[in-house]
């Protein structure tokens, strides 16, 4: 969305070096400070972007805007911690052309949001609330959202560090409100609102960046004379707008790694005149020359050359693919008139995940099938080399996990905030049925098939594989290339996958799934069990027959055969719900110590009989089998299930409390129903195994 051309632009939420105290726990444990961009690079990066007023909000100081309060259209801002003395809930308060004497009171004041807005109001002080549905201390409810709708009449519509599930919940609250609900708010909390017309709300747009990488990422449009206090008094009137685009899991990594990267540069004391020369040796063996004199691609280029030379080999062109990716995506960008700041936020988040997930892909791929295969032989040194490159490629992954968990955390709570100001709905259930089978060529009937079950038009489908094929989208699902691959000691014949764990989350994130499938215990349903618990949605599975029979086959009480059970019962253990294909096998879960509340048995095709205990199961060849019920080649759909399982997973919630295991026939509602709700499973409300 773009600003009309009578307005002017600012970000009014963005942070520089001088947020030298930090709020946030996991910075305080580093040592760390919350950015590690110097004042006068913010201003710099505002203005490239078009901003035509630029202030700096740094945390309960005003030293940021203090260092370019003498450059043109700056002007002072902050922001400060505060809280509702009601609940404990901490929120965030910007305050906008603050002079020196009323910050300073304002300091005094601000463990009560209530003195602290009394004080900003008798001051004149434009302010705001700032990502007013994020919820930094868990105690974020619907009175407090309700004391936030009477206390601030401008509240920030659009932060680019929150997600658009956020911001764009508060600005449909913001839209919905009417001067009888504002009244009965007011009732309840003992509240008086605010100025004429409390029901109307003026909704500002910040970044909130603290990376230096999406500086006015989202901006404010206001009107004005030209001045930063003609622009602050149209804010004050409302007669402003919240432009630019919404925060993602990718932006809020990429601020990790670069806040990271620089907090390693003050540790490593590379930046002092006596640096930590050992070190630096370390670093100097992958990279060669370092130092801020040499580009940063440069630096990259090397580092790869120099700790995966796999992947220069001459019959692998992988190595040279990725350095025409980066040349082509970062590359040219950096080398354009306008820098990084000639292209979005999203643009920008887009071009740095393509050249890092490929990367980490390429070497996982190098390092894993020596690792995995048994028929592949290699020197223990070789093999310890190829660990040690797996377990560093997924360690500097952490900080996308961490930015996927932390973007969905507050799922469930702002779900039941919708349903309490805007009323139970919402979209339709959008299932993900993870499975290791090959791609398939059309998907669409399972999807539809689904749906039907359901009984909700709007419930949707995809099945997601993962083999050595190619990747691609096909009707009703996608196919990644696995990172490697292994025949299966379990089940001759067939081939266990290394999905592409990074690509495979990114994309369940992207597509904004409800609940999630595994029809295997395979690496794609690892996958899926981990995107589960890390986006914080709910998750159900099959254990299938031929699994626990070729389990079965192991020699007893070999060491093979413990780790093997050990494995399906952790598996089905971190499962919400556990279907399995007889009783015979619900039994088997059950006596491993998976909660019987949880496992399911299905109903025999055409009827309830089912296979005595100890026989296999007679799976309808339209069924499928094993291996996610994949069918053979030639099926049109990866995943070809059972009729029974689409509907089950159609129709499922969570079984009540009392004790046994139950047959999936009796329960009642569904997985869709919960997941169209929007009400995924909490973090840790999963009942533990014992």
């Amino acid at each position: 969305m773009d600003a009309p051309a009578n307005t002017f632009r600012a970000d009014l939420h963005v942070h520089s070096s001088c947020s030298a105290n930090p709020t946030a726990r996991a910075i305080r444990f580093f040592r760390s400070r919350e950015s590690f961009t110097e004042p006068e690079e913010v201003y710099a990066s505002a203005r490239a972007r078009g901003m035509d007023f630029v202030t700096i909000t740094d945390h309960n100081t005003l030293d940021g805007s203090l260092a370019i309060a003498h450059l043109p259209g700056a002007f002072l801002g902050c922001e400060l911690d505060t809280w509702f003395p009601e609940d404990g809930c901490r929120v965030h308060v910007v305050a906008l052309g603050i002079d020196e004497a009323t910050f300073a009171e304002a300091l005094r004041v601000k463990r009560s949001v209530h003195d602290l807005v009394a004080l900003l109001r008798e001051a004149g002080v434009v302010h705001y609330l700032a990502h007013p549905l994020f919820d930094m201390t868990g105690g974020l409810t619907a009175d407090t959202v309700e004391r936030m709708l009477l206390l601030f009449n401008a509240l920030e519509g659009r932060n680019g560090a929150r997600v658009v599930r956020c911001n764009g919940l508060l600005r449909d609250i913001v839209a919905g409100l009417t001067p009888e609900a504002i009244w009965d708010m007011a009732e309840r909390q003992g509240i008086e609102p605010y100025g004429d017309t409390p029901w109307r709300k003026t909704l500002t747009g910040g970044s909130d960046d603290h990376s230096g990488l999406f500086t006015a990422g989202a901006y404010t449009a206001a009107g004005g004379d030209g001045t930063p206090g003609g622009f602050l008094d149209a804010v004050a009137r409302g007669d402003c707008e919240a432009l630019g685009e919404d925060g993602d899991a990718r932006l809020l990594a990429h601020s990790i790694y670069t806040t990271s990267f620089w907090r390693l540069r003050e540790i490593l004391r590379m930046d002092s005149d006596e640096p930590r020369q050992k070190a630096l040796a370390w670093i100097k063996q992958g990279f060669g020359q370092i130092g801020r004199d040499v580009p940063l691609l440069d630096k990259a280029v090397r580092g790869v050359r120099g700790v995966a030379p796999g992947l220069y080999r001459p019959q692998d062109g992988r190595g040279p693919a990725w350095e025409e990716l980066l040349e082509r995506e970062i590359g040219a960008l950096v080398r354009a008139p306008g820098g990084i700041h000639s292209v979005g936020s999203r643009e920008l988040d887009r071009r740095i995940f393509a050249v890092t997930s490929t990367l980490a892909a390429d070497v996982l791929n190098l390092h894993l099938e020596p690792l995995l295969d048994p028929t592949m032989r290699r020197p223990g040194w070789r093999l310890r080399d190829s660990l040690f490159a797996v377990a560093m490629i997924h360690f500097l992954e952490t900080g996308y996990f961490i930015a996927y968990g932390f973007q969905t955390r507050d799922r469930a709570g702002q779900e039941n905030l919708r349903e309490r100001f805007l009323g139970p709905g919402g979209g339709g259930a959008k299932i993900a049925v993870l499975t290791d089978a090959t791609a398939g060529s059309d998907c669409s009937a399972v999807a539809h098939g689904f749906a039907t079950a359901a009984g909700r038009p709007g419930a949707t489908l995809e099945v997601l594989t993962s083999s050595s094929a190619p990747a691609g989208a096909y009707p009703g699902g996608m196919h990644f290339a696995a990172s490697a691959t292994w025949p299966s000691r379990l089940q001759p014949g067939r081939a266990l996958v290394a999905p592409p764990l990074l690509d495979v989350l990114d994309y369940l994130y992207e597509r904004d799934f409800t609940a999630i499938h595994v029809e295997s215990a395979g690496g794609m349903g690892l996958a899926g069990l981990l995107a589960a618990k890390l986006l914080h949605l709910p998750v159900t599975g099959t254990v299938h027959s031929d699994v626990l029979l070729a389990v079965e086959r192991l020699s007893s009480g070999s060491r093979v055969s413990r780790e093997a059970w050990r494995y399906v019962r952790w598996f089905a253990g971190m499962l919400d719900e556990v279907f399995t294909q007889t009783r015979a096998d619900a039994r088997r879960l059950v006596a491993l110590g998976v909660d019987p509340r949880r496992v399911h048995a299905l109903p025999a095709a055409g009827g309830t009989a089912e296979q005595p205990a100890g026989e296999a199961p007679e799976v309808p060849a339209a069924a499928g089998g094993g291996n996610g019920g994949a069918r053979a080649a030639a099926t049109p759909c990866a995943w070809a299930p059972d009729p029974r399982v689409v509907e089950l997973i159609a129709r499922l919630e969570r079984p009540s409390p009392a004790p046994g295991w139950r047959h999936a026939a009796d329960l009642r509602g569904a997985v869709s129903r919960r997941a169209g709700n929007r009400r995924p499973a909490a973090p840790g409300g999963r009942r533990r195994t014992t």
